[in-house]
């Protein structure tokens, strides 16, 4: 089973990805055939396999695996690429990159999670210099500031969540907190203080909890009381969690093998929810939900439940997608950006 880092955000997008105010007029079920605009590296990509995607108005931010963060610019047409060795990159290696210039702690961007006056990125790294999070403030001078990995615990980062004037930080060894106004990391957790597992994948913030997808179930925080409670096995959810979303009022979770479950708030246990289409058997990367669809980014497609009517399709590479290993998607407003390991296709809803 292959493992992509995703970015969920959310707030969030992170393993969690939730509507951003866009009202895209959708019909049920899509129509057929679809229209894609396709992206790669020939068009401004700085790598072709797409991790994380965030919408702001015209700007539109990839996360990419080796290729740091491109920035795309829709009605401008203009593209940049922030990497390891400055913007613009740097054309020979100084042998200094590692210690980053002044931007992105790594190349392998995870994560990106948009604030409300600058974008974190979550980064992921495989060896011991460099990986962490940082931030981009359009209005401060340097526009980047990176942070330390809070003693090696926030370095290969999978997920992040705002939650007021903290942020979130999942990391494989655990969860951080982050003071913003401080801008000091400020507490830890994992499983020696109740996480279900280290590897915290996804995170979904409600006002009184916390909730936090791992490779060992879902855990849930309750804020004020400081206290843990892991939904596993016996509560209905068997194994490891990639994803944690809002749909509308509920709540859905997708595990890495394919399955997902909706939270019973009264019942306080999670059922699993039985898909129809094609490509609900695939291994799940994030889901993204829309006011009207969820999409389920698999390594076989995307799964669409339409909310209005109940029903399930799926979008492959036979119907336009550049590869059927979908890692990440957003929406904006006229259309959903699917990330993929061979670029970026975007499905057109509104021509």
């Amino acid at each position: 089973m292959r493992r992509f880092m995703t970015s969920f955000i959310w707030m969030g997008l992170t393993a969690v990805f939730l509507a951003a105010g866009f009202s895209v007029t959708e019909a049920a079920p899509l129509k057929r055939p679809f229209t894609f605009q396709q992206i790669t590296p020939k068009d401004g990509l700085s790598s072709e396999m797409v991790n994380a995607i965030t919408v702001q108005g015209e700007e539109v931010w990839f996360g990419t695996y080796a290729g740091g963060a491109t920035l795309y610019n829709k009605s401008k047409k203009t593209w940049k690429a922030y990497t390891t060795k400055g913007e613009p990159p740097a054309k020979t290696d100084d042998g200094q990159s590692i210690n980053w210039k002044n931007l992105l702690p790594y190349n392998h961007v995870s994560v990106i999670l948009p604030d409300t006056d600058r974008i974190w990125f979550g980064t992921y790294f495989y060896g011991f210099g460099g990986g962490g999070i940082s931030y981009y403030h359009p209005r401060k001078t340097p526009p980047w500031k990176r942070f330390n990995t809070n003693d090696g615990v926030a370095k290969k980062i999978v997920s992040m969540a705002i939650d007021g004037d903290w942020l979130w930080v999942g990391s494989e060894k655990g969860l951080s907190i982050l003071d913003k106004k401080t801008e000091k990391w400020k507490g830890f957790y994992s499983t020696d203080q109740g996480l279900s597992g280290n590897f915290v994948n996804a995170l979904l913030n409600d006002p009184a909890f916390l909730w936090a997808g791992t490779n060992a179930g879902i855990s849930r925080l309750h804020k004020s009381g400081n206290t843990w409670k892991t939904y596993s096995e016996k509560e209905g959810i068997p194994g490891e969690i990639k994803s944690l979303v809002k749909v509308g009022q509920k709540m859905w979770a997708g595990a890495i093998d394919g399955a997902l479950f909706e939270y019973d708030t009264k019942a306080d246990r999670w059922t699993k929810i039985e898909g129809t289409d094609a490509s609900k058997n695939g291994d799940i990367q994030s889901i993204l939900a829309t006011k009207n669809r969820v999409y389920v980014c698999r390594d076989n497609g995307v799964s669409i439940y339409d909310l209005s009517a109940g029903q399930w399709e799926s979008i492959t590479a036979a119907d336009g997608l550049l590869s059927d290993t979908v890692i990440a998607a957003a929406e904006d407003q006229d259309g959903i950006w699917f990330g993929t390991d061979k670029g970026v296709s975007r499905l057109i809803l509104k021509p």
